[in-house]
């Protein structure tokens, strides 16, 4: 059954990312180096493919390919944040910033987050006083969306009373880093630039007052970066400080509150796999990888072909703009046998291609895998039997999981 419309793939047309995996299957197969004429893209879809040219820094770059969509907002508060991305830069920045962060994002410190996360988990799930008889759950504002929040901000060292309006601000500019966004969506994400510069400007001032003063900061991860820019401020610049603070910010929760939700919904749609898990516990080691693999939340990233690249008998020119679709690679039977079976089992989930790979690897990806194993660990407890009740995608293509996700459980045996 073809799945693909006569003009090709368009992961951008209404619709079509509700359920992208047909599409997807049909590219792997029969055009595994597909270019759109409606969107002026390359579309990669296998595998091998996306891991090899992900990793080659030299004839697949970021380029412009990302950046170039905020060039219209030069001048704005929101370019001031998402120019230097580090989601969007090639070395040597890249590296630079990449190396900057693992220096205070170690494995060590995500460790002595576990009691923390276990804490903040109970207490979310205590609120929300599931009935030890059934019920329903609200998944994404009862735990998906306010435990990986509460978590980063303690780990960038942002105070309670600041963080209210972080959600709203994030929702406005989320839907940015899609190609094509409707104008109301870039007012919208203008007015949620400005909010977010304006709060992490003040927000670093204010720290670096401190330090000059010779006075303790407050700890957090932001604290450590205002402590190197000091030290050697050629280093970090203050747009890169600002622009680092919103990405690690939004990163650390978003895709987080997708990973929940999505392992959620596989987990919904294959009771055997719950079973599987309240059986042999020890299997929740490999609950953040299979979900991410079966169900990206990040679909896809925009990369520029720095030279003319042969692939799959399709020259792909220099300059042209390159779509690694890393939720097509994630269900390639080349790497996953039976790619379409959520499998907890499965020996080869960690080598997926949703966290990135090489020096594109997500540096959070440690603590990810900490908050699913613990928030499900912490729901299998309190809860029996999941099924879905309402389900609903969010509006960004990127960024891919659910905005609703009721789930109604029963009484636990």
């Amino acid at each position: 059954m073809r799945s693909l419309p006569p003009e090709g793939f368009n992961p951008f047309a209404p619709g079509v990312m509700d359920d992208p995996y047909p599409a997807y299957r049909e590219l792997r197969e029969s055009c595994p180096v597909h270019f759109s004429p409606q969107t002026g893209l390359f579309f990669l879809s296998r595998y091998e493919d996306i891991a090899v040219l992900g990793r080659d820094r030299n004839r697949l770059v970021r380029g412009s390919s990302l950046t170039g969509q905020f060039e219209e907002f030069r001048g704005t508060a929101l370019h001031r944040i998402l120019g230097p991305n580090l989601f969007g830069l090639d070395d040597p920045d890249h590296g630079r910033l990449k190396r900057l962060i693992v220096r205070t994002f170690t494995r060590g410190r995500v460790a002595e987050l576990v009691p923390r996360i276990e804490e903040v988990c109970a207490g979310l799930l205590d609120e929300a006083a599931l009935d030890p008889s059934g019920g329903v759950l609200d998944l994404v504002p009862v735990l998906g969306h306010p435990l990986p929040f509460l978590v980063i901000c303690e780990f960038l060292g942002i105070e309670p009373r600041d963080r209210s309006p972080f959600l709203g601000w994030t929702h406005q500019v989320l839907p940015i880093a899609d190609p094509f966004p409707t104008d109301e969506e870039k007012r919208l994400a203008v007015e949620g630039g400005a909010a977010f510069e304006g709060f992490f400007a003040a927000l670093i001032a204010e720290r670096r007052g401190l330090l000059r003063r010779c006075l303790p900061l407050p700890p957090g991860l932001i604290s450590d970066l205002v402590k190197i820019a000091e030290e050697d401020g050629e280093r970090l610049t203050e747009d890169e400080l600002l622009s680092l603070a919103f990405t690690l910010l939004v990163a650390g929760f978003e895709n987080v509150t997708n990973l929940i939700g999505n392992a959620m919904r596989a987990l919904c749609e294959n009771p055997d796999q719950q079973q599987a898990l309240r059986a042999e516990p020890e299997l929740l080691d490999n609950l953040a990888d299979e979900a991410l693999r079966y169900y990206s939340t990040t679909q896809y990233n925009l990369r520029e072909a720095a030279e003319d690249i042969e692939l799959h008998g399709v020259r792909i020119p220099a300059g042209s703009r390159v779509v690694l679709l890393r939720g097509a690679a994630n269900r390639d039977p080349r790497q996953f046998p039976d790619p379409d079976r959520f499998d907890l089992r499965r020996r080869n989930s960690a080598t997926n291609v949703g966290f990135g790979e090489g020096a594109t690897h997500c540096t959070g990806a440690a603590l990810a895998r900490l908050e699913v194993r613990i928030a499900f660990r912490e729901l299998l407890r309190r809860c029996g039997t999941f099924e879905i009740d309402r389900f609903r995608t969010g509006p960004t293509k990127l960024f891919w999981g659910p905005r609703v996700l009721s789930a109604a459980y029963g009484p636990h045996s």
